[in-house]
């Protein structure tokens, strides 16, 4: 089974004024990610707002990430919902065009209560694209949904043979060390909480997904080198630098608007966000770019 062994960006939704898809930025878009070294694209999970979009509009997406990306990127796509049948069609559409792997998280509502529902779950949802990869995504603080990851894998070993890993957004590091042995390791842990990637390092992370990789991937490209070579008082001052900018992302309602109205600054207008978020206004715009401005973000963000 193919493995992301890579970074990924978790890119956002770009949408025009009235609220449709703004799918023409999206080549721009990639070829913004290729230029600052990640090795792949997340779309339309969290920070793309996948489940406040129509299975249609979730498609288009996908397709132009796959037509864009001319291979440069690995395109995983998250189907992620309430509804399993459009996750099914979601994931059966995204072997059809290309893709390299898909994903899903648990559904907020109506979860699975045991480990033979959540297991059935990720079964059908990967059955419906066997070639790819499947990746479940535990995101615990925004889902709510935190049963075993640990059981879940020692669970679909040998039963779903498409299963690939986990991308992992939660702060819980023992389960995640725990994970990383399961199956005689064969899972790849995907990394997801951006504040604590000089934490994953020292449990041997080599993949992640972020958001922030959007706006500043060097921080953790270079924590990741700087790490390689045991320099540890340059880790911290990245990581540090990763901090202060999340401390400004939650100052102004987190990634998913702040993050998305960030991307102005860097020659992506990514537009508004879908209700039931609210769009970062003018005045909030201009005092979130003196913050930034006082952190040194435009020396080290992505160009």
């Amino acid at each position: 089974m193919k493995k992301i062994n890579g970074y990924v960006a978790a890119p956002f939704t770009p949408m025009k004024e009235n609220g449709d898809l703004n799918l023409d930025l999206i080549p721009k878009y990639a070829d913004f990610l290729v230029r600052n070294g990640v090795d792949g694209a997340f779309v339309c999970g969290s920070t793309g707002e996948g489940a406040l979009l129509t299975r249609e509009e979730r498609m288009a997406v996908a397709e132009k990430w796959v037509e864009t990306s001319d291979e440069k990127l690995k395109v995983i796509v998250h189907t992620g919902g309430t509804n399993l049948r459009d996750q099914q069609a979601l994931a059966a559409h995204a072997e059809k065009i290309g893709a390299f792997a898909v994903s899903a998280m648990a559904p907020a509502f109506l979860p699975p209560k045991r480990n033979e529902e959540f297991v059935a779950y990720c079964k059908a949802v990967a059955d419906a694209a066997p070639s790819l990869p499947f990746y479940y995504y535990h995101i615990p603080p925004l889902n709510g949904f935190n049963m075993s990851v640990v059981d879940l894998l020692k669970a679909v070993d040998g039963v779903i043979p498409n299963f690939a890993g986990v991308k992992f957004t939660n702060l819980n590091m023992f389960e995640f060390e725990q994970c990383r042995y399961v199956a005689d390791s064969k899972f790849e842990m995907l990394w997801g909480f951006d504040e604590m990637y000089l934490d994953s390092l020292a449990f041997g992370n080599s993949a992640g997904v972020g958001g922030t990789y959007n706006h500043c991937y060097s921080l953790y490209k270079d924590m990741t080198a700087a790490y390689a070579i045991k320099d540890m008082d340059k880790c911290r001052a990245l990581q540090h630098q990763s901090h202060q900018f999340c401390e400004i992302l939650g100052k102004y309602r987190g990634n998913l608007s702040g993050g998305k109205r960030m991307m102005k600054f860097m020659g992506l207008d990514c537009g508004p966000n879908r209700l039931p978020l609210q769009t970062i206004s003018d005045n909030e715009e201009i005092q979130m770019k003196n913050d930034l401005e006082a952190i040194g973000f435009f020396e080290f963000c992505n160009r």
